[in-house]
């Protein structure tokens, strides 16, 4: 576990690249309990997606955004002033950190069914359900680097796409 920046909580790294306190792109799952400000991140772009729970309001520079695990991904500035309302309980919620000037890269959010759909990507984290890539089942809280081929599910997704700049 990682303790976050403001040091109200800890982050579970689940992957970056390279793998070292000056890394280019980092994933990882949070822990959110309370309500509270988000650790300032001056040159880094961030990715948020709620994994589980019923979701928050993030305010980012004053603007108010609802996040639920149906509203997909949300990327915002990691050094705007940022707080978090959770909507009715604990959350975790998975971040995608790009440092600016190393690393672009995106998150998305999808749901698959029965219908195999071709994945390529840097990560797939498994948010609900179980997904089946490449001879393999992974569960809800499972991750994989560099997914590549064939996937089913029942599964909600997080698709991770990094980039040099």
């Amino acid at each position: 576990m990682t303790p976050w920046a403001n040091g109200l909580g800890t982050t579970a790294v689940i992957a970056r690249e390279p793998d070292a306190d000056e890394w280019a792109w980092r994933l990882s799952i949070a822990d959110v309990s309370t309500d509270g400000p988000f650790s300032a991140l001056p040159g880094i772009d961030r990715w948020i997606a709620v994994a589980s729970g019923v979701g928050m309001v993030l305010t980012v520079d004053g603007v108010e955004h609802v996040l639920t695990p149906e509203s997909g991904a949300f990327a915002f500035d990691g050094g705007a002033v940022t707080t978090c309302r959770l909507l009715d309980g604990p959350i975790h919620d998975l971040n995608l950190m790009l440092r600016r000037g190393a690393a672009t890269g995106s998150m998305d959010i999808a749901t698959l069914g029965n219908t195999p759909v071709e994945l390529t990507a840097s990560a797939v984290v498994v948010l609900d359900g179980t997904l089946h890539l490449a001879g393999d089942a992974l569960d809800t809280g499972d991750a994989h680097l560099a997914p590549s081929g064939p996937a089913t599910g029942p599964a909600r997704i997080a698709l991770i796409r990094t980039a040099p700049p």
